[in-house]
């Protein structure tokens, strides 16, 4: 079966490894110009932001939207509608407005021409998880350590004059210390 690659898969592992990925971008991302610092140079950073990883279906159609907002990587909006069949079109881009501000979430992109856009309402809740990873990836040694806090939310996407509501998971606030060491000779 057939399904395109998006950022989500770079954000799955970032997610898997506290949210340090997106050091590749896929053929289709949009990119700001370099802004950013590289996220795969060994070092340590201290990362904030929030990740809401979400699903949902338009018609029979599934649909997949991220939302990641790093302070120190930026923010990405990632979009995919269909999956495996000829509806399937995605899109992944980094924008300069974040997608949290005052409780409320906006984040748009056009997607096969056509405008998405998702909003909705999200409130940090009292879940707080502390995180430890240790990930070997791309020749680095990536040591994450910090927290996690859910929040609650209430997510609608807009795409193709329909919409529905979107279920996130994860759908966090992280705040972290990452320390990237090579492992390469």
């Amino acid at each position: 079966m057939r399904s395109t690659q998006l950022v989500t898969g770079a954000l799955a592992v970032a997610a898997t490894s506290a949210l340090i990925g997106l050091g590749a971008a896929p053929g289709n991302a949009q990119i700001l110009d370099g802004q950013l610092p590289d996220p795969m140079t060994p070092g340590v950073t201290h990362e904030s932001g929030i990740m809401f990883d979400c699903t949902g279906r338009l018609g029979k159609q599934p649909i997949r939207v991220n939302l990641y907002q790093n302070r120190t990587y930026g923010n990405y909006i990632e979009a995919q509608y269909g999956e495996g069949d000829r509806h399937e079109v995605s899109i992944a881009k980094q924008v300069k407005r974040p997608f949290l501000r005052d409780g409320r979430i906006r984040g748009k992109v056009t997607l096969a021409g056509k405008p998405l856009a998702v909003t909705g309402t999200a409130t940090p809740t009292k879940s707080v998880k502390r995180i430890h990873d240790v990930v070997e990836d791309a020749g680095l040694r990536i040591v994450s350590r910090g927290t996690h806090r859910r929040y609650a939310h209430d997510l609608t996407v807009s795409y193709r004059k329909r919409s529905t509501t979107l279920v996130c998971d994860p759908a966090v606030a992280f705040r972290l210390k990452v320390t990237k060491t090579s492992i390469v000779d």
